[in-house]
């Protein structure tokens, strides 16, 4: 069984060090390295009291707050999935490649190594945390209640969101992904859309395809749907996209505007962006704009709140300690 650590939620003393990754510009000195068997020798990040009875079944993401963060390109992260949940993302991302039947997980094919799978870095551990969030005892269990928790222990009814990035063929791909979640699946465990009843069943996991994954194969899963297309937002209006097939609305920021000499989205960019946005929500799918500046700080920030202002739902992210505390 994949053994997965407890993540430091953001009211203990020295989290906001602990929370501090590689890639996000620091390793946190307090919290106790945890190793997960299904990536081998990958470090957790730990606060926890070594007291049985002071810890509870479900202590794994206990006091994190969820956030409309998206954790971009989440697999290049020192922990993937984990470093994610303990900042509260409720939107991580993985680029998948199907190499020899099997789904390997990185951005472009040099990176990428048979150990490196969906399975191994996004849905083993998922699957655990699940189980260890829907736990059943002498006391109380949830094998039988009609609500099944999601990962957050703050808010566990809150679905995470899986977006993966196909980059080889899409209609290759995309079947062996639909079998690669048929655990989840048998224990209802996915977001689904009822065409014959025309009702969506929000489930812990929502599941989203991007990239080269084909509108035709998602609108061909039929009666139940349980992976949805990310629309593109520059062409919202498409009757094509609808809310029974498509969970999130994404474009890139850079195909509106240039960075140089560029310090904030003025009023003409702000109208045209809230207008794709609005033209969204009233489709009843949520947005998300990627390639905003990383660099300089001031302008990311400053970016991520104007984006926030015109109604965008998720911030994508590469540094989540900034995110964070926008």
């Amino acid at each position: 069984m994949v053994k997965i650590p407890l993540l430091s939620s953001g009211h203990f003393p020295g989290s906001a060090a602990s929370h501090a990754t590689a890639q996000d510009g620091g390793v946190g000195s307090s919290a106790v390295l945890f190793a997960r068997s299904t990536i081998g020798a990958l470090s957790g990040l730990v606060m926890q009291s070594g007291l049985p009875e002071l810890q509870y079944s479900t202590d794994l993401t206990r006091g994190i707050v969820p956030k409309n963060i998206h954790s971009h390109n989440d697999y290049w992260r020192q922990v993937p999935l984990l470093d994610a949940l303990s900042f509260g993302c409720k939107s991580v991302e993985a680029d998948l490649h199907l190499v020899n039947g099997e789904i390997l997980v990185g951005h472009k094919s040099v990176s990428l190594s048979s150990p490196r799978t969906l399975d191994s870095l996004y849905l083993d551990p998922l699957f655990e945390i699940f189980q260890m969030q829907n736990p059943s005892s002498n006391v109380a269990t949830n094998s039988t209640a009609a609500t099944v928790n999601g990962v957050f222990d703050y808010d566990p009814e809150q679905s995470l969101q899986l977006l993966l990035d196909y980059k080889t063929d899409g209609p290759t791909l995309h079947p062996v992904v639909i079998s690669a979640l048929d655990r989840f699946r048998s224990l209802d465990l996915l977001t689904t859309w009822n065409s014959a009843t025309s009702s969506l069943s929000t489930r812990p996991l929502t599941v989203i395809c991007t990239g080269n994954c084909p509108l035709s194969l998602v609108n061909a899963q039929q009666p139940l749907r349980d992976i949805f297309f990310d629309t593109p937002l520059h062409d919202i209006s498409n009757s094509s996209y609808t809310s029974a097939n498509s969970m999130m609305a994404s474009t890139s920021l850079k195909r509106f505007t240039s960075w140089t000499n560029m310090l904030d989205i003025d009023d003409v960019l702000f109208a045209k962006i809230q207008g794709m946005v609005q033209a969204a929500h009233a489709k009843g799918i949520r947005t998300r704009f990627w390639e905003t500046p990383n660099w300089p700080t001031f302008v990311r920030d400053n970016t991520w709140r104007t984006l926030l202002r015109a109604g965008v739902d998720w911030l994508n992210a590469d540094n989540l300690f900034a995110a964070s505390q926008i």
